[in-house]
């Protein structure tokens, strides 16, 4: 009797193995459709507006947070404004890719939607502190499924070797949409509301659910794979996510209290600490029991081809996300710029992380090549955050806009090369999973690097504050929002505020400097090899078949 692996194959660059849900004596004869045309231009269109959608809700609440302080005075809840949406995003994506892998990918990719946009509704409409946590969560589970989706779809309906290239543009527009994010959201809240941060999603929503019904339609070569109801509930491994989402919320009230409302002895710090350890450690012990019932399944990981591409998506995001966040913070705060002004200044980065993802993306797919991308991006962008790091209160603008170039050319030529590789070394069955829990390790790095940047900023400020400028009431700088220092404190007081900020912000500068240093270790060990050859399929033999399936296993 063949084994799986004898009984596996082929057809053009897509994998297909015997336990797919077409019947082996099909296979031959079922060739992959890829949508071409308009009908490519349609569906590409509605994922990188869902993309926009999505991205946008990401950075936009950061400028909108003064805002919301004003009205509800809840200065302890200004963290999980923001962390609330990373939390959900980091956390559901294996789920959501188990979903993708069981059902229509359509209803899914709608479902998504809609519980964004009910997300948006509750966050809009909030009257208290907790309402807004709700709907940024509600928000955060939409945007991890239409994120997923996106990304999935494209390796469906998109030839092969056109994935890279597709897959850097889907970068390009992510990163556009967490950088004018801030921009839009400044604006609402300056001129309107900041309610209309999340208002503005439902008339932009619209269009895109009538879209994804017109054109988000799935090859026939994709079937969902058939399962009960309770197999399918034990495929999701709520106990998994249970525990995930657990121990991330010790971790983000733990670092919320340590050294700014309780000092890191305090016993609820302490057993936060704890608890986010045990419930971590308890998390993986749970995905190894589950086998592959796990939410992430440690057998799709084994190979070093996809664990190494994993920890290179997580760490990049440990020097994307510092800059990404505390770049508008700098200028705000240093410069006295506007959130608008500021988000101006930032476009360097982003255009030339979209430069970076694009140049990527091409040499790609004419190459086939992955792991020199990703040893270029980690060396340019470590060039590029050690010149960031150099920043001081008087640095000009040409100063500050080099060490942009440089690092945002860097981050975009290796950021979609992990998922790129993923899903071209994925079995069918398997595509839907890896993307989800590659999507996780981009993801759930904006719920710790973010949180653990802002009790950096934050404790590092006070130290400096307290050391030089004794006087300074601590908890009105805490209170006082970047855009707002140079009109609430004045003289030495400014001065030493400032001071304290660049220190802030420059242990930010060395974590991402850090962060990209260690891309550039872990390019290291990423395994050499080429992407499949995505030729005609007639010149393949049933040999150059079997070798292509057996080298992810090699990997």
């Amino acid at each position: 009797m063949a084994t799986k692996e004898e009984d596996s194959g082929t057809i053009d660059g897509e994998y297909f193995s015997s336990d797919t849900t077409v019947p082996h004596e099909q296979q031959d004869d079922m060739q992959p459709e890829y949508a071409t045309g308009f009908r490519l231009s349609a569906i590409l269109g509605t994922i990188f507006l869902s993309t926009l959608l999505a991205a946008l809700d990401i950075g936009i609440v950061a400028t909108a947070i003064p805002g919301i302080t004003d009205d509800f005075h809840r200065l302890d809840d200004v963290g999980w404004y923001g962390s609330a949406c990373f939390l959900l995003v980091g956390s559901s994506s294996p789920m959501w890719g188990k979903l993708y892998k069981y059902f229509s990918a359509q209803l899914v990719y709608l479902s998504s939607v809609i519980i964004f946009l009910v997300g948006s509704v509750v966050a809009a409409a909030a009257t208290n502190s907790p309402a807004i946590i709700v709907g940024r969560a509600l928000q955060g589970w939409g945007c991890s499924g239409t994120l997923g989706g996106s990304v999935l779809m494209i390796s469906y309906v998109a030839e092969p070797k056109k994935r890279p290239m597709l897959i850097g543009m889907w970068m390009s527009v992510f990163m556009f949409s967490t950088i004018i994010g801030p921009l839009i959201g400044g604006a609402f809240t300056s001129e309107v509301t900041w309610r209309w941060c999340f208002w503005i999603n439902l008339p932009v929503g619209g269009p895109i659910i009538a879209l994804v019904l017109l054109f988000f339609k799935v090859p026939k070569h994709i079937k969902p794979v058939p399962a009960t109801w309770t197999e399918i509930m034990r495929q999701l491994d709520l106990p998994g996510f249970s525990l995930l989402l657990s121990s991330l919320i010790c971790l983000i009230l733990a670092l919320q209290w340590g050294g700014q409302t309780r000092p890191w002895s305090d016993g609820s710090v302490i057993a936060t600490l704890v608890l986010w350890v045990v419930l971590t450690l308890g998390f993986f012990v749970i995905e190894w029991l589950q086998g592959e019932c796990a939410m992430v399944p440690l057998a799709l990981l084994k190979p070093r081809l996809v664990w190494t591409n994993a920890l290179y998506g997580w760490i990049a995001n440990l020097a994307n996300f510092q800059v990404l966040f505390y770049l508008p913070i700098y200028f705000q705060s240093i410069h006295g710029q506007s959130a608008i002004a500021s988000g101006v200044n930032s476009l360097p980065f982003m255009a030339f992380f979209a430069v970076g993802s694009m140049i990527s993306g091409f040499m790609i797919g004419k190459t086939r090549l992955l792991q020199p991308y990703e040893l270029a991006s980690g060396l340019l962008a470590t060039v590029g955050a050690a010149l960031l790091y150099t920043l001081d209160v008087d640095s000009s603008k040409a100063r500050y806009i080099g060490p942009q170039v440089i690092f945002g050319i860097g981050i975009g030529l290796g950021n979609q090369v992990p998922m790129t590789a993923l899903q071209s070394f994925s079995k069918p069955e398997h595509i839907a999973p890896t993307t989800g829990v590659m999507l996780m390790c981009n993801s759930i790095s904006g719920a710790y690097f973010v949180t653990a940047a802002q009790s950096i900023f934050a404790n590092r400020m006070l130290e400096t504050l307290a050391s030089n400028a004794p006087s300074i009431d601590p908890v009105k700088v805490l209170a006082t929002g970047a855009s707002e220092v140079s009109r609430v404190f004045q003289g030495a007081d400014l001065v030493a505020v400032h001071n304290a900020y660049m220190v802030g912000i420059n242990d930010i500068f060395a974590c991402s400097l850090a962060g990209a240093a260690f891309t550039v270790i872990v390019s290291l060990i990423i395994p050499f090899k080429k992407l499949p050859n995505h030729g005609s399929a007639p010149e393949k033999t049933e040999q150059d078949k079997k070798d292509a399936v057996d080298e992810f296993a090699a990997a």
